[in-house]
């Protein structure tokens, strides 16, 4: 899906001010590799969130290629899972990229069933 550079620009920027806030507001400095991180994660949402799967394996080859500090994905996981820098997030209390996993859902007591 097409969209104007100015769009993921604005993205990048949104996408890198969410993120960076809470280090700012705790008045904590990031060394440089946690903020490449930080900048790669948000240049890989904002360029290629709307990309389909090869799409992003591809974009995921690409910043390979300009070395970018991306997770550490094995050759297999790679070729067989599909894994790439969108399976992945930076944990902001480590600064170390983690493994995106959905959250346990907790069906309230007052509304489980029976």
């Amino acid at each position: 899906m097409y969209t104007p550079p100015v769009v993921r620009i604005n993205q990048l920027l949104n996408l890198m001010t969410g993120l960076l806030l809470p280090f700012l507001q705790r008045q904590e400095t990031l060394d440089r590799t946690s903020y490449e991180r930080f900048f790669v994660y948000s240049l890989a949402w904002a360029v290629g969130g709307l990309f389909e799967t090869e799409e992003r394996e591809k974009f995921h080859k690409y910043l390979e290629s300009k070395n970018a500090p991306l997770p550490s994905i094995s050759a297999q996981k790679m070729s067989v899972d599909k894994e790439t820098v969108y399976d992945y997030y930076v944990d902001p209390s480590t600064k170390t990229w983690k493994v995106w996993e959905a959250e346990q859902w907790q069906v309230p007591k007052r509304l489980a069933f029976s």
